[in-house]
């Protein structure tokens, strides 16, 4: 495949600057061209398959990760819920989506479904490589915000019995109080009490689930299967 001096310099100079996703107005940037010009770049650099359209007017390398490129499709954003939990090998479930948090709204881009969360929310991620990622408690504590980003709550059980020995259990509870939701705190603790999880740590939660009932799944119908330790109806 052969480049001209300036695909190949372009080429290079986006992976250099890490720009995994990016657009014409990058290019005009980036090499002090016209929109012309860039447009020529990234006709040439498609028709050899080095970049592909991701949506939203922008582009990507042919070989860079979804994951890499969610985050950078729509900033701030971070890979959380079902896409998260299959990162680290706790489902064994591949979703089709790309499901990520952010705190600027988003309609789907594609296979790029971006779920809206408050800025106090919006915390308890990290970097692994070029992936901007939830940590492994958060995106727990995110699924259970909205378990059907997470395949429900019945996927989110299987993770957690999977991650539990390597689960930081104290960072997993203060992150679900620092998310201010009595659904998520109840629906964590029922969780943990089904899988036999230290029952100090239960008595803690216990503290903060509030008044009134929550679903356990709320993309189920109610059961009225009311369980009153934790103020749920276990539709599920």
């Amino acid at each position: 495949m052969q480049l001209s001096r300036l695909e190949s310099r372009a080429y290079e100079k986006l992976k250099e600057n890490k720009l995994f996703v990016f657009g014409i107005r990058d290019l005009c940037l980036l090499f002090d061209v016209d929109k012309t010009k860039a447009y020529n770049i990234v006709k040439a650099m498609k028709k050899k398959q080095l970049i592909r359209n991701v949506g939203k007017g922008k582009l990507a390398f042919r070989d860079a990760d979804d994951l890499v490129v969610a985050s950078a499709l729509n900033w701030p954003s971070y890979v959380s819920f079902w896409s998260a939990l299959s990162y680290y090998g706790l489902s064994d479930q591949m979703p089709r989506k790309i499901y990520s948090a952010t705190t600027k709204y988003s309609k789907q881009i594609r296979n790029f479904k971006y779920v809206t969360l408050s800025r106090k929310r919006f915390f308890g991620y990290t970097k692994i490589g070029d992936i901007v990622i939830a940590e492994k408690e958060k995106a727990f504590a995110d699924s259970l915000l909205f378990p059907k980003y997470a395949g429900g709550i019945r996927e989110i059980e299987k993770s957690l019995k999977n991650s539990l020995e390597n689960l930081d259990t104290e960072k997993l509870i203060k992150y679900s109080f620092r998310i201010e939701s009595k659904a998520v705190i109840r629906r964590l603790g029922f969780l943990l009490e089904k899988l036999k999880h230290n029952g100090g740590k239960l008595e803690r939660l216990r503290g903060k689930i509030g008044k009134g009932y929550e679903l356990l799944d709320p993309g189920l119908k109610k059961k009225n299967n009311l369980n009153k330790r934790w103020l749920l109806d276990i539709n599920a």
